[in-house]
């Protein structure tokens, strides 16, 4: 079941993520990760402009994805999280290293 939609321009990558990222949907976008880091993308955003669920197996995986693209020649972020989910970033003192951006 694809639960993801993408945008691609050249080497940028938006992932909308959708309304819930835990344990059941985590292993597909991490197959989905895997296969866009691997076809080169350089420039990857998780859109959470629907998302209202975030449990930790979804912010392992956030961090897993940072720490593959953290390495200055790729970039990642995560976009219109809500004040909630970004509190919950904040708290745990990821916020910054995800790039996160309330929206």
């Amino acid at each position: 079941m694809n639960r993801f939609s993408l945008e691609r321009e050249g080497c940028k990558v938006k992932v909308m993520v959708g309304s819930e990222l835990n344990a059941e949907t985590a292993p597909e976008l991490r197959d989905l990760l895997c296969a866009i880091q691997e076809d080169g993308v350089t420039d990857l955003s998780l859109d959470f402009s629907g998302t209202t669920t975030l449990d930790a197996t979804g912010i392992a995986l956030l961090v897993a994805a940072a720490n593959s693209y953290g390495n200055g020649e790729k970039q990642m972020s995560v976009l219109a999280v809500s004040q909630g989910i970004y509190s919950l970033l904040e708290t745990l003192r990821i916020a910054q290293r995800l790039n996160a951006q309330t929206g």
